[in-house]
């Protein structure tokens, strides 16, 4: 993931300097021009796939990543309702804080990803909401929240937009108001970002 992030990072510098979007093979970075080399990780050349495509693989690896690592952590929070907090560093390493019951709180540093357990529903709460919108700043790619059963996601898939916060915004004044369950999942109904944000729902097991 560490190494992807990196990828992206630069991508995304080299299509904002040279409007041209680079190509790839999940190890390198190809551009048309040896005047938009970068770093020893971009060659000159193309490949299939643009460099969209490595924010979906930093997902793939996550969701490997909340399976294997996280679901314990989930199980203990859907018995006890103490949440837990998981952050991927830029690094590649990653730390888990136990918070407090149907909460977990900390500042959070730059970061690839993150992820907080809940003892219910695996829908984001308008604070939660709250709190993506800071990260995605911040440059986080995912942002999920999980129970033992299911996970959702906001990935980000390009540079985070203006109208994509919009978006997020709106959604959390939805989810704010909402009253009952019901309220809640008409919120993420049909829930649709105009530029470069996505929302996801996995299964777990």
């Amino acid at each position: 993931m560490s190494k992807l992030y990196d990828l992206v990072t630069e991508a995304e510098d080299i299509h904002e300097e040279f409007e041209v979007v680079p190509t790839t093979d999940y190890e390198y970075l190809y551009v048309p021009q040896e005047s938009m080399v970068t770093s020893e990780r971009v060659k000159v050349g193309s490949k299939n796939d643009t460099y969209f495509m490595i924010y979906r693989k930093i997902m793939e690896y996550y969701l490997k990543f909340l399976r294997e690592e996280m679901y314990p952590y989930a199980t203990r929070t859907l018995g006890n309702e103490i949440e837990f907090l998981s952050i991927v560093l830029e690094s590649g390493d990653f730390v888990v804080f136990e918070g407090d019951e149907k909460k977990v709180n900390m500042p959070m540093p730059r970061a690839i990803a993150s992820v907080h357990t809940h003892p219910g529903v695996c829908l984001f709460s308008h604070k939660d909401i709250e709190t993506a919108d800071s990260l995605f700043i911040k440059g986080y790619v995912v942002i999920a929240v999980m129970n033992n059963q299911c996970v959702s996601i906001f990935l980000r898939e390009g540079v985070y937009t203006e109208e994509d916060r919009n978006v997020l915004k709106d959604l959390r004044e939805k989810v704010k108001k909402s009253k009952t369950m019901n309220d809640l999942i008409s919120a993420y109904k049909g829930l649709s970002f105009p530029n470069f944000l996505k929302f996801y729902s996995f299964q777990l097991i």
